[in-house]
């Protein structure tokens, strides 16, 4: 389970984050939903160690990880640019944190292998990444996440760069595969119908808080103040 408490974030004197507290249960998707410059990007930055907090604390079952360097906290961090190596191949990009891992040659194949399938890319493992189709690469993304079986899964707008038909292709394979591998997510968007597709709760966020949690549905029938009421849509 993570939780984070109090999270503060300045950048040059101005507050990011102004206090986040926020809980993930064990499996839980949780989408954090918010217009540009909320702070949702930098939240997501502070959970994975990207970013230290000026004030407040990351925890993972109990444990405090605020200081714990990112590539020990054993989460996953997929960026809305997909951050692929354009030098390496499908199966070169998935098994780069695998190898990063130390497991032996045999397992890093085992594992990607068994990742692209999860991701319906099977035999495309001796592709160049560059001469995928953006949906394509959104999946290659989402393979090199999960490969580690990383215990947090984090997406920042991941299907932000495609557009709406393939987006909405595309949400309902994420959605299906985080519930598949059983994974607790935190999952970064501006896009309503994206939020409420792929999460179990919502956390709406505006200035560097988080205004209300819930079911997008349940916001919308019973929202915090005008403001939650006017961005969710309520009637």
């Amino acid at each position: 389970m993570l939780q984070t408490t109090g999270l503060v974030k300045r950048f040059d004197g101005v507050e990011a984050l102004a206090g986040v507290d926020l809980t993930v249960g064990d499996g839980e998707v949780v989408a954090v939903l918010g217009p540009s410059g909320s702070g949702k990007s930098t939240l997501l930055r502070v959970v994975a160690g990207l970013e230290r907090p000026d004030a407040g604390r990351v925890l993972w079952n109990g444990e405090d990880v605020t200081d714990v360097p990112p590539h020990l906290r054993r989460f996953g961090l997929m960026f809305q640019s997909y951050a692929l190596f354009p030098h390496l191949t499908v199966a070169g990009n998935v098994a780069f944190g695998l190898r990063m891992m130390g497991l032996s040659p045999d397992e890093v194949a085992r594992r990607t292998e068994e990742a692209l399938r999860w991701v319906d890319l099977d035999g495309f493992g001796d592709r160049p990444v560059e001469g995928l189709s953006g949906g394509e690469q959104q999946r290659v993304a989402l393979a090199r996440t999960l490969a580690p079986e990383p215990r947090l899964v984090m997406l920042d707008e991941p299907l932000g760069a495609l557009d709406r038909n393939l987006r909405e292709r595309l949400v309902v394979d994420t959605r299906r595969l985080l519930r598949e591998r059983g994974a607790t997510a935190l999952y970064v968007t501006h896009d309503h119908a994206e939020a409420d597709a792929v999460a179990d709760r919502v956390a709406i966020m505006r200035n560097g808080r988080i205004c209300q949690t819930g079911a997008l549905e349940e916001i919308r029938r019973d929202p915090a103040d005008d403001w939650v009421a006017d961005f969710v849509g309520a009637p």
